[in-house]
């Protein structure tokens, strides 16, 4: 593992995952990122994405927990979240992918995906309800 991707594993915020402990998180965190960040070594890209994920967490000020995929077993998870291309950050909600960020974008797509997340999902029906949310 490389500097960032260790100092991101040791974060309160952030939990190593495995396939055994995977549903376990999901269960107790209902909105959650989990972060895919393929071989560094080959696609130093995942370092830049590591970054993000770091400043995401610190700018939900505690609202976000991560999970950070062991690298035996991402082929294996990525195919149950949508994971085409690695490094990827998906967004969970209620144990389901309801967003896949891949590859290296700008700051604004990666916290959009979180606003999205964290919003209350009737906030959206509540407006087009014409109540306030």
């Amino acid at each position: 593992m490389s500097n960032i991707i260790e100092m991101l594993a040791e974060d309160p915020a952030c939990t190593v995952l495995r396939k055994a402990n995977l549903h376990e998180f999901l269960a107790d965190n209902p909105k959650a990122l989990l972060f895919f960040t393929g071989n560094v070594a080959e696609r130093r890209e995942g370092l830049d994405v590591a970054v993000v994920v770091r400043e995401l967490l610190g700018s939900y000020g505690g609202e976000l927990r991560l999970g950070l995929v062991d690298r035996r077993d991402e082929s294996t998870l990525m195919s149950e979240f949508g994971v085409v291309v690695t490094p990827a950050v998906v967004y969970v909600r209620d144990g389901q992918a309801a967003e896949v960020v891949a590859r290296m974008r700008d700051w604004p797509v990666f916290a959009q995906a979180c606003d999205r997340l964290l919003a209350s999902p009737d906030a959206g029906q509540a407006k087009a309800n014409g109540e306030n949310a």
